[in-house]
């Protein structure tokens, strides 16, 4: 099944708008046919998320492993610092509305016995989000989560940061799901109108 990769990265002494990060973002996309996008953060600029799709989440690990990673990603190590990745069942970036401006990324801690009624709450936010929202909400569920942890990974789309609508499980009454880290990011490939 294919996966998607979250991956976060430190910038290295440039800004995320310097043409050499995005051109060797690009190459390295062009090399491993991941279709990936690329966000940097609002409110800690020198954090870039990388969105890309594996055809599996073994796919992805083997290419870490291989010795062609260095030779790929090497070139980037004066510019980036590794920070984590995570891998979601999602199917692939299609199901993001990734020509937005803006890209809200949310990591959701969520018991066992919550996962199904998490499930529905997001379909509620996103049906409530339909009428005035013009991008699509997805969420979908880590795949190379701990043991017996159940971790959710909701995206939504925004034309400004301001218009962003957190899904609200830091809400959660009951403490069955609790809010990791939410991200909102510019569309590095993206002009941005103001």
């Amino acid at each position: 099944m294919p996966v998607l990769e979250v991956t976060q990265l430190r910038l290295k002494e440039l800004s995320a708008d310097d043409p050499a990060l995005l051109e060797s973002l690009q190459t390295v996309r062009a090399e491993l046919q991941t279709g990936s996008h690329f966000y940097n953060c609002i409110d800690d600029p020198s954090l870039i998320y990388i969105l890309g799709t594996w055809p599996s989440l073994d796919a992805h690990i083997d290419f870490l492993a291989s010795p062609s990673k260095d030779h790929i990603l090497g070139p980037q190590e004066k510019m980036l610092q590794f920070c984590w990745t995570l891998h979601v069942e999602l199917g692939g970036v299609d199901w993001l509305s990734l020509d937005a401006p803006f890209l809200a990324i949310e990591r959701i801690s969520v018991s066992k016995e919550s996962t199904w009624v998490f499930d529905e709450a997001v379909q509620r936010h996103a049906q409530q989000l339909q009428g005035s929202h013009p991008f699509k909400l997805a969420h979908g569920w880590r795949c190379d989560a701990a043991r017996n942890h159940h971790e959710a990974i909701v995206f939504s789309a925004w034309q400004t940061p301001q218009a962003h609508v957190a899904f609200a499980a830091k809400d959660s009454q009951d403490g069955q799901y609790k809010t990791l880290q939410m991200t909102c990011a510019r569309n590095l490939e993206r002009e941005v109108v103001h």
